[in-house]
């Protein structure tokens, strides 16, 4: 059975030749062990289409190979079609004391909008200045250059070979709170003052959102991806609350999830942090097939045989092991204690995924990423 074959299979809730072993090595792992400055491989020159460089989509599947584990490919994108009238970012490029400075300004007809990120060497990128800086007028000038309305995206990815059998290619796109957070200038904090204060004109953001969103998922499930995932690490509880996710994110994923059941596509939700009310909203109140990281405490406060029991037959789970401090200190013999339990607690029927919270850290060891591989298809086979 390949990668994709067992994910797609217990994504869908059913039992694979043994339990899919996926670690949430995103960024930083695969960077190092490429082993060039990551600002290199992440302004590499090329064309991009999702939220980071071609280079790097190639870097992670090296590392999926490396380790043996199953991947989650969420590199990739669609082009988005524009008329040629629609203003685009233009990107500068600098070197700054930490790397290289990005800056882009965009010259739309009622005035700019600029943004800068900051690439690291050993880091991931850190975007410290954003397009929505005064809220109402700059809205207005970032419709102007995402377009009102008739969103069109190319027919095809240009990227699938990358990932091919290796694990399931994913659509990806932001719930509200993720696009609004690397939007607005100021973050959570201003986030929430605009949430009191200009709730109108939020909702108003939010509908023009949602409409983009659902256009993109459309789009991007007739380009035939593997998996549509909806990105939402900034409505954790962590930092939101579950009143603001059934406020701006529940619309979404339910309508979403809807769409992607209709045309037999996985729907899967990334929520990291404190996430355990919102695992049970999703579940009773939409189509959702699949959610990780469930992060255990301290970074969460998932139970994962709780959930198991409540959810196992609704969702596909994916997680749990820590990732700030156990995945970077525990031994492989804790690491593989840590593994059977959680087979133990969630594995058995199928539609469970062996992974950790939210992203290892660039020096977690490579033999607790082997150690998890090597439990999960051998004490985890069926």
């Amino acid at each position: 059975m390949t990668s994709k074959e067992r994910l797609l299979i217990t994504m869908k809730g059913g039992v694979a030749d043994h339990v899919p072993v996926s670690p949430d090595i995103s960024v930083m792992v695969p960077d190092r062990l490429d082993g060039r400055p990551f600002y290199d491989i992440h302004l590499d020159g090329r064309e991009h289409f999702g939220w980071t460089s071609a280079t790097h989509g190639e870097v992670y599947v090296k590392a999926v190979q490396y380790f043996g584990c199953d991947g989650f490919y969420m590199y990739g994108g669609l082009k988005q079609i524009k008329p040629d009238s629609r203003p685009e970012f233009e990107s500068r490029i600098s070197d700054a004391p930490q790397g290289k400075l990005v800056r882009r300004i965009c010259h739309t007809p009622l005035g700019d909008l600029t943004e800068e990120e900051l690439f690291f060497a050993d880091e991931p990128p850190w975007v410290g200045v954003k397009p929505l800086k005064e809220l109402a007028t700059d809205f207005k000038k970032l419709k102007l250059m995402m377009g009102e309305s008739g969103w069109k995206w190319e027919p095809a990815y240009r990227d699938k070979e990358v990932i091919g059998d290796y694990g399931v290619y994913m659509g990806m796109v932001p719930v509200f709170q993720d696009w609004f957070f690397r939007n607005r200038q100021g973050g959570f904090e201003q986030m929430f003052v605009d949430y009191m204060m200009e709730p109108a004109l939020v909702e108003e953001i939010h509908e023009f959102w949602m409409e983009w969103a659902l256009a993109n998922v459309r789009a991007m499930i007739s380009a035939e991806a593997d998996v549509i995932m909806l990105g939402g690490s900034s409505a954790s509880l962590s930092v939101s609350s579950p009143k603001l996710f059934r406020q701006f994110e529940l619309p979404f994923i339910q309508k979403a999830s809807v769409i992607c059941r209709e045309a037999g596509i996985v729907s899967h939700l990334h929520v990291c942090g404190r996430s355990n009310e919102l695992v049970e909203i999703v579940a009773e109140e939409s189509d959702l097939a699949s959610i990780e990281p469930l992060e255990e405490p301290p970074s969460g406060n998932v139970n994962l045989k709780e959930i198991k029991r409540r959810f196992g037959k609704t969702m596909c789970l994916k997680g749990n092991i820590n990732t700030t401090h156990f995945m970077l200190h525990a031994t492989p013999e804790q690491i593989e204690e840590k593994c059977k339990r959680l087979i133990d607690d969630a594995g058995e029927g199928g539609g469970f995924i062996l992974s950790t919270g939210d992203q290892c850290g660039r020096d977690t060891p490579e033999a607790n990423l082997f150690k998890m591989v090597e439990v999960a298809t051998t004490y985890g086979k069926y």
